[in-house]
């Protein structure tokens, strides 16, 4: 009779460590999803820094019809950059929702310390013409 009540325990404790086993697998899936999101954020906020120092750059040159031209171009890729930007924000957004609610599915219900470690820079402005 003990042999078949350890054996049931024994289930049950592999039963529990496999959902606790997926539970954190679930976890990291959606924490990665938000923290390869804004990964992505910080990739395109760098490449829109150096096309806005490029442009300040330029700014103290000769004004010619080609730095005009060239001034025009950076102007526009900035912001497309930004529209890219405002579009895996979005995403960042929405992945982080997603987090949060598979938190509150698993019963945790403080996410102060996820706030501080998902920070979602906020939306960028277009820049206007020259």
């Amino acid at each position: 009779m003990q042999i078949s009540q350890k054996r049931k325990n024994d289930q049950q404790d592999n039963l529990l460590e496999e959902l606790l086993r997926e539970k954190a697998a679930v976890l990291s899936r959606a924490g990665m999803a938000v923290d390869d999101a804004i990964g992505q954020l910080t990739c395109v906020n760098r490449e829109i820094e150096g096309k806005i120092s490029l442009l300040k750059a330029l700014s103290g040159n000769e004004h010619t019809a080609e730095i005009l031209q060239k001034k025009q171009l950076i102007h526009e890729e900035i912001n497309l950059s930004i529209d890219r930007f405002n579009t895996i924000r979005q995403k960042a957004q929405l992945q982080y929702y997603y987090l949060i609610v598979t938190r509150e599915a698993l019963g945790l219900r403080r996410h102060e310390m996820i706030q501080e470690i998902y920070r979602i820079p906020e939306k960028k402005e277009k820049i206007k013409a020259i």
